[in-house]
């Protein structure tokens, strides 16, 4: 996750997986359901990702419940909507029995107001997804900062109020700066 979108790169990506998930010696040995495939929302990948009959986990970048800002930080959404990203996942979690993971990385004053963990409350109550909040680690030169932790708290008690499964990514590495976001090279 991270370094690019998987299903853009979708042959490669399952050899690799399968080379993962093959029992040893000609494998890794590592359980399927211990693999997690990340993207941004490339339907027609998720698509193909159903009929490979695999037990991993789907990751779906979302990081917005509306349109609106989704397709301003997340450019294919002019694309793929947040609608049908969803009804892929719906799809793919129906197929596989497995539940699949929202992934929303909360921006301080873009994405984490109450309005919107309403809003995507309502769009996930009752469907086979989980939340995995992500704070936004600080990165030198970004604009964007982390959440102020009672925007954070408000975010998750509002999914909860839905019965909308939520965690929050725990921020390990931020003091080396090798957290999630801040690998990137500086300069002296």
């Amino acid at each position: 996750m991270g370094m690019g979108e998987p299903l853009a790169n979708y042959d490669a990506v399952m050899r690799t997986v399968r080379n993962i998930v093959t029992p040893q010696p000609d494998g890794l040995g590592i359980g399927a359901r211990s693999v997690t495939v990340s993207t941004v929302g490339l339907v027609n990948g998720i698509e193909k990702l159903m009929d490979e009959d695999l037990q991993i986990t789907l990751a779906v970048s979302l990081h917005t419940p509306d349109d609106q800002l989704r397709d301003t930080l997340v450019p294919i959404n002019n694309r793929f909507k947040v609608a049908e990203v969803l009804k892929a996942a719906d799809a793919y979690a129906d197929k596989t029995g497995r539940r699949y993971s929202i992934e929303y990385a909360l921006i301080r004053d873009i994405n984490d107001q109450a309005w919107r963990a309403d809003l995507l409350g309502k769009l996930l109550k009752n469907r086979h997804a989980h939340v995995n909040l992500i704070p936004l680690n600080p990165t030198p030169g970004s604009k964007w900062t982390a959440s102020r932790k009672e925007d954070e708290k408000e975010f998750v008690r509002v999914l909860e109020s839905y019965g909308v499964p939520v965690t929050v990514r725990d921020t390990r590495g931020r003091e080396i700066d090798g957290a999630c976001g801040q690998l990137a090279a500086a300069e002296a």
